[in-house]
């Protein structure tokens, strides 16, 4: 006689049923993601398209950009917008070498002076840890503070960059000056482009020279420059860290923040 097998499935058949539906919802939950993530960086990409028309509507009417976002800008759910700087700034052209060396100074000791070499201690302790630019002679350059630096030419964005990215201390106590000193150098960078300054940066100037002893002069900057107008907007989608855009005043987005 012979015999029949039981109706139903077997254990190994229910396995890869099983496996068979994980990895079908799996990829339909990538799918997913992929497509709402795709959504939200479009939506985030319009919001700040629009906040350019208003910034620029802004500027058209009252001369400047706003400080705060126009009330006519209005974000996408789940998406905060948020204006980063809205300055107005001297633009240089047509400078020296000598003249760029003192225009990186200049904001350099800006900078100083505005409070960006300062942060917080461990004990709430207000700290100086960037006090002043100082020049000796045209070939360098030194930052003086808690960690002195002595920049030589040619100085290259890249050079200033890369040292305040990886700058390190050891002092636990005062931690808060490895985020000072990364966002000193990377405002200076900034700012001294948006100012005209190019890089490298070639020539500083000597403190002792004079007209009729050989050395390097300082070059004074236009009395007179031109005013630039410059704002920053960031468009972050919540729940997306990675979707990051900006736009600036000259209507180009960039993934990424300002």
């Amino acid at each position: 006689m012979n015999k029949r097998r039981a109706a139903g499935f077997t254990i190994v058949e229910i396995l890869i049923v099983v496996a068979t539906i994980a990895i079908l919802t799996t990829i339909t939950i990538i799918a997913y993601n992929g497509i709402r993530q795709s959504t939200m960086a479009k939506a985030a990409q319009s919001d700040l398209r629009n906040v350019s028309t208003e910034m620029e509507r802004t500027k058209l009417k009252e001369g400047v950009y706003p400080t705060t976002l126009p009330n006519a800008v209005k974000a996408s759910p789940n998406i905060t917008l948020t204006l980063v700087k809205s300055s107005d700034q001297p633009f240089y052209t047509n400078l020296t070498a000598v003249q760029n060396g003192v225009l990186f100074a200049t904001i350099c000791q800006a900078l100083v002076d505005e409070g960006v070499g300062k942060g917080v201690n461990q004990g709430g302790v207000t700290q100086s840890y960037v006090t002043g630019c100082g020049n000796w002679n045209h070939g360098n350059m030194q930052f003086t503070g808690w960690t002195t630096k002595l920049w030589n030419t040619p100085v290259t964005s890249q050079q200033l960059l890369n040292y305040s990215n990886s700058f390190t201390t050891s002092d636990t106590w005062n931690k808060s000056q490895e985020p000072v000193t990364k966002n000193f150098y990377n405002t200076l960078v900034t700012r001294f482009t948006e100012q005209g300054g190019t890089f490298p940066i070639t020539s500083f100037w000597d403190y002792w020279a004079t007209p009729g002893n050989g050395g390097v002069m300082a070059q004074p900057l236009d009395a007179s420059p031109q005013i630039r107008s410059s704002y920053c907007v960031e468009a972050q989608v919540d729940g997306y860290a990675s979707i990051l855009w900006h736009i600036e005043q000259n209507d180009k987005l960039i993934e990424g923040s300002c």
